[in-house]
């Protein structure tokens, strides 16, 4: 199908420009980018894309290859921020900055005790550096396409990494599996293929993630951080 996916090169005061640029997919389509004063349009034509969510996968990881190259050019630091994606049939679809499960879109990464969790990480991050640096990976990895894996990945490192500080033995997983009760096999056979390659930057090896593997990272992720929390900043005190 074909779509038109439409939003910003940040940041938006740049002004960045860049001419009509189009590539081959490799699944046989095209995707053509294009942006004046910062605002982004691009025109995936992929027979084989039949969703919403596939598409700006999509058109993300094309928009940010064009916008790197932009930068790198200027020494600049661009990033892309897709906004709507609007289908042949001229239906729009708004995509936010929570992203929701691509089996069930009304499933977010979303608290439903809010204040709650708010209240509590605030007062763990102010006092532990783990929280919160994995705080900061874990959010970045909602923004990024390919580098998911690799900052939800070392989210999950940093929690490892305060329950072994107390033993000395910065890789032993084993105290964090205990109190969490996480197990080596299930971070492995949903990280393990990805982020080795993307840590040791061998992308000939690195399978391509989709926009359920990373649904799957981040909800990952978000269990692991939430009980550490829980175990960590039961209450409101300091």
């Amino acid at each position: 199908m074909k779509y038109i996916i439409t939003g910003r090169v940040q940041p938006e005061r740049a002004e960045v420009s860049f001419s009509h640029v189009e590539l081959n997919t490799p699944k046989g389509g095209t995707v053509a980018i294009s942006c004046t004063a910062s605002q982004l349009t691009v025109v995936l034509n992929e027979p084989s894309t039949e969703d919403y969510g596939t598409a700006i996968f999509e058109a993300n990881i094309a928009a940010s290859m064009v916008v790197g190259a932009v930068g790198f050019s200027l020494g600049s630091a661009y990033s892309t921020d897709l906004i709507q994606v609007i289908s042949e049939d001229g239906a729009p679809y708004v995509f936010g900055v929570r992203p929701g499960n691509p089996e069930n879109l009304n499933e977010t990464l979303a608290f439903n005790d809010t204040t709650d969790v708010l209240n509590r990480s605030l007062r763990l991050a102010a006092k532990d550096a783990f929280f919160r640096l994995a705080l900061r990976d874990y959010l970045q990895g909602i923004n990024e396409v390919v580098d998911c894996v690799t900052y939800c990945y070392r989210a999950i490192e940093g929690i490892k990494s305060s329950f072994a500080a107390s033993s000395g033995k910065t890789k032993d997983w084993g105290p964090m599996h205990a109190a969490l009760g996480t197990d080596a096999a299930s971070i492995i056979s949903l990280f393990k293929k990805h982020g080795d390659p993307a840590r040791h930057g061998n992308w000939g090896e690195m399978e391509d993630i989709d926009a359920e593997t990373k649904w799957k990272m981040l909800s990952m992720t978000r269990h692991i951080l939430k009980t550490y929390l829980d175990i960590k900043q039961p209450d409101m005190t300091w």
